[in-house]
């Protein structure tokens, strides 16, 4: 059983916290007494917010893991419908991881195309929010996709299963990467 220090926040959490804590501080007081001289726009207004959303969510990490723990492993297991130590590896396995990634990657280019026009329309701290939650939805389409696709080699040599896990990787980096691209 690991240490806690603060309650659920074990040693590395409490220090990553307290770490992104004393930034979240910093940053803001560092805004807030600078923009004394100068204007603050709506762009600084979704930078300010959305660096403070970004810090509360890595800040309360270790609090959602603990929360996530309650869900059992074969709930989890089944809503993501992780494949079977034994199943086989198909065509049907590739399209879906792919397919996948294509829809993080939209989701990707909706952000920015829907994003630029948030911004003006309903300002910074909405649009934080917005963008916030959407890039959060896109990364974590893209994760469960990755995992789903890697779990099949699994039951190979480490070596190999290296090399996938790499290679998934560098696809859905290149399918998120192209939807920021398209959209920018």
């Amino acid at each position: 059983m690991s240490k806690r220090i603060l309650g659920l926040y074990g040693i590395i959490g409490t220090i990553v916290s307290l770490l992104f804590l004393g930034f979240l501080c910093y940053f803001n007081w560092n805004v807030f007494t600078v923009s004394d001289d100068a204007e603050i726009t709506e762009h600084v207004k979704f930078m300010i917010a959305f660096i403070n959303i970004v810090c509360i969510v890595i800040i309360t990490l270790p609090y959602l893991t603990k929360i996530s723990e309650n869900v059992s492993n074969d709930k989890m297991k089944e809503f993501l419908d992780l494949p079977e130590k034994d199943s086989k590896f198909t065509f049907t396995t590739i399209s879906s991881f792919l397919s996948d990634q294509a829809l993080a990657s939209f989701l990707a280019t909706v952000l920015i195309f829907t994003g630029k026009e948030a911004l003006e329309a309903y300002g910074g701290i909405a649009t934080a929010i917005y963008v916030a939650l959407l890039f959060g939805t896109a990364i974590v389409l893209g994760a469960v996709s990755l995992i789903r696709f890697i779990t099949h080699f699994t039951k190979y040599h480490g070596a190999f299963y290296a090399l996938a896990s790499a290679l998934s990787a560098g696809v859905m980096f290149a399918f998120f990467n192209v939807g920021l691209k398209m959209a920018a």
